[in-house]
């Protein structure tokens, strides 16, 4: 006899639907707060928590059929807290150096000006860029992911991320061709 845990992961193997509900059902509260220990906002444990349960829809037809599912969303949920207490701490960084930069542009020479300028007609275009080229663009660039890092937070592949970036740079590297940048 099959234990319920294995029959369940059988059903998700096959993309029941009802047995997705009943995980999520029994888990999403739970896992919230879990997440929430991690982070401060409790927007981004949910969304953690939401993203989770979308990665784990689109891979449950790759479930070891003896894998515990409980193990299995706890330690996901823990990853992404950690990958997004990660990523926040970059995108602070960045955010922090955009401050400092643009406060000391009253104060420097002409010379620096032009840079900053040069540094808002950067992030305009890219800002131009289509949707999912930014995206790519400003995960590989802003967060500092790495390409498998972007293709697994977007659930696409690595060639894909590849490509994009590829785009992105070749957009933005014909836009500025004659400014020194």
């Amino acid at each position: 006899m099959q234990e319920p845990d294995q029959i369940l992961v059988q059903r998700l193997r096959h993309k029941d639907k009802l047995a997705f509900e009943l995980v999520f059902n029994e888990y999403y509260g739970l896992l919230k707060s879990y997440a929430q220990r991690f982070l401060d906002e409790e927007a981004d444990a949910e969304e953690v928590v939401q993203e989770t349960f979308t990665r784990f829809w689109e891979k449950c037809e790759s479930l070891d059929p003896l894998s515990s599912i409980k193990n299995y969303l706890y330690r996901s949920v823990h990853n992404s807290c950690l990958n997004f207490l990660k990523h926040q701490k970059v995108k602070d960084a960045y955010k922090q150096y955009i401050i400092e930069f643009m406060e000391e542009g009253a104060e420097e020479p002409y010379m620096e000006k032009e840079e900053k300028t040069t540094l808002e007609k950067v992030l305009a275009e890219i800002d131009q860029l289509p949707p999912k080229c930014q995206e790519i663009f400003k995960l590989s660039r802003f967060e500092g992911l790495k390409y498998y890092e972007i293709a697994s937070h977007l659930s696409i592949s690595v060639k894909t991320v590849e490509v994009q970036m590829g785009k992105a740079l070749r957009v933005l590297r014909e836009k500025f061709k004659d400014h020194k940048v």
